[in-house]
């Protein structure tokens, strides 16, 4: 049963409306050291687990060692001015395998990163800029 809702839960998200803007939350777990985003899933936590450079963008951003980063995040297939915001510019991407980012302005943070495909759950594609700022 879990199967379906985890495919219901994909298409759900590749179907639904785009929005332009999110507010999204990511925890860390001591235990495990695992930084995961904090969204409803029906199936493994371990599948919302951010790895590849997400998870040291995260413990970049939280400077503070709060065990959470909450960002504003805005979406856009062609590149924008945003002040103030951090631009993530896709580099490549497969429909089953993720997508890899260049992240452009954040002083400090030398490195790409990869999201995985739960991504279109939440965004409902891989857009080619990703801006966010942190709330």
């Amino acid at each position: 049963m879990k199967s379906w809702k985890l495919v219901e839960k994909f298409v759900k998200g590749i179907l639904s409306p785009r929005k332009s803007a999110y507010n999204l939350s990511f925890v860390y777990e001591p235990d495990d050291f695992t930084w995961y985003i904090d969204i409803p899933w029906p199936g493994n936590r371990h599948n919302l687990a951010m790895v590849a450079g997400s998870d040291k963008l995260l413990s970049f951003l939280d400077k503070e060692k709060t065990n959470r980063v909450s960002l504003k995040v805005k979406i856009s297939k062609k590149p924008l001015e945003m002040p103030g915001y951090v631009e993530l510019f896709k580099t490549s991407s497969k429909l089953t395998r993720g997508a890899y980012y260049d992240v452009h302005r954040l002083e400090g943070f030398e490195r790409d990163i990869w999201i995985c495909p739960v991504t279109l759950t939440v965004l409902g594609c891989y857009p080619k800029h990703i801006y966010f700022k942190q709330m």
